[in-house]
């Protein structure tokens, strides 16, 4: 059951720290990172994250899968929420993308459940979408 209609909500975001970690892993033909990055939204989405990365690249393409806190208001909604996400880019083709970890939000985000996708134009602008509900009851017993 949801409190109301899923809701897209975008908003561009700027990555301010970028704090790379490489490791090495045998018989791995690939650059290998644990990466800690910072965010700060602003639009419908305002406030800062701050996300875990594990990365892995080479010529060909690059991956990643994060763990991310972010911390401000959505379309007006104050409190907090972890996004899980990943990523795959091969040449020019890139897809990004994730979902809200149910349970995770807090304040006015409580109950924020729904799908992220990521994404950077030609400019180099990054962005978020959402798509949002509100989940008022737990799904087969699990918390909201």
């Amino acid at each position: 059951m949801t409190s109301e209609a899923e809701e897209v909500i975008a908003a561009d975001f700027d990555v301010t720290e970028w704090d790379p970690e490489p490791y090495e892993i045998e018989g791995s033909n690939s650059d290998l990172s644990r990466v800690r990055v910072t965010k700060l939204f602003d639009g419908l989405i305002t406030g800062t994250s701050r996300a875990e990365l594990l990365m892995a690249g080479n010529t060909r393409g690059a991956g990643y899968v994060a763990s991310e806190v972010f911390t401000g208001t959505v379309d007006g909604k104050e409190g907090s929420m972890i996004i899980q996400h990943w990523g795959l880019a091969e040449g020019e083709a890139a897809a990004s993308a994730g979902h809200i970890i149910p349970g995770s939000g807090t304040g006015d985000l409580e109950g924020i459940v729904g799908k992220a996708t990521y994404s950077q134009d030609a400019s180099g602008q990054h962005s978020l979408e959402l798509r949002v509900y509100f989940r008022t009851e737990p799904v087969n017993g699990l918390p909201s």
